[in-house]
């Protein structure tokens, strides 16, 4: 067995250990990020009467009863880098307009809003938890021609190209019933999922100032209680803390048994030497 000394030992590594854990998992916590420059000042204000400020937009969908199944409150801004035949790299951006073509589906647990302007379509797809008790956007996708007037000089006219976030997208969610609302500038990234896909664009949809919220089925514009984006705009993702727990786990481990390996062989050798 081990003496005082040794267990005295093995406790202060043991405590070490369990401090270095709970540093490392306070720091990812509470890592600083530099600010956000943002994309863009501000789109051009119109006069409005609507409730709604001049910098921001509305867009609703409507049920087939006549009730409101989707809102969605923001400053958009969609920006596409591409190529030009110059071989130069390129950004075409484009003000999310107050009025567009909207439509969409409205079911119990999914839902769809398609947004159309000046040639570009954004279809943006909701669910719901398999609880029922939240909702999110699973999927945004971006359509539009290579040929469109926003591009000057573009390497590949011609092209019909479709843009979408990555399998497995999970954004904004929020608890049904309520809207989710973030006064921090978002970012939606979209790409190319066909490796046939030959035009080599990549967009951006910059929403400032959002507030949405999806299931309604609501009579007007009635919104239900806020719910806050986080404080960084992001949510957290609980892989590095995990690893570091697990590392440092098994870092306690192999020290212990490192220490008892070699308590055992030193008395084994000491027995040794003196039967020799």
């Amino acid at each position: 067995m081990f003496s005082r000394r040794e267990l005295l030992y093995l406790k202060a590594i043991f405590f070490a250990t369990l401090l270095h854990l709970a540093n490392a998992l306070q720091l990812e916590g509470l890592s600083t990020k530099k600010p956000r420059i943002t994309k863009y000042t501000m789109k051009p204000t119109a006069s409005s009467a609507t409730a709604v400020p001049s910098s921001l937009s509305l867009y609703r969908l409507n049920a087939s009863s006549g009730a409101t199944c989707i809102l969605i409150q923001t400053d958009g801004l969609l920006s596409i880098q591409y190529r030009d035949k110059y071989n130069e790299d390129k950004e075409a951006d484009t003000f999310m307009p107050d009025q567009m073509d909207i439509s969409g589906e409205c079911w119990e647990d999914e839902s769809r809003i398609t947004l159309a302007w000046k040639g570009f379509t954004i279809n943006m797809y909701f669910s719901k938890t398999p609880g029922g008790e939240r909702w999110y956007v699973n999927s945004v996708d971006l359509a539009y021609s290579s040929s469109n007037k926003l591009f000057e000089h573009i390497d590949r006219p011609g092209l019909d190209v479709k843009l979408s976030t990555p399998p497995g997208t999970l954004l904004f969610p929020t608890p049904v019933g309520k809207s989710y609302t973030c006064d921090k500038e978002l970012t939606i990234t979209m790409f190319a999922q066909d490796e046939n896909d030959k035009s080599g664009h990549l967009a951006k949809l910059y929403l400032r100032e959002l507030r949405m919220q999806s299931f309604m089925y609501k009579a007007g514009n009635a919104w239900g209680p806020t719910f806050q984006c986080s404080a960084t705009g992001t949510y957290r993702d609980e892989t590095a803390p995990i690893a570091v727990g697990s590392t440092l786990a098994v870092a306690t481990v192999c020290t212990v048994v490192g220490y008892g390996l070699w308590r055992y062989f030193k008395v084994k050798k000491f027995q040794y030497g003196t039967m020799a």
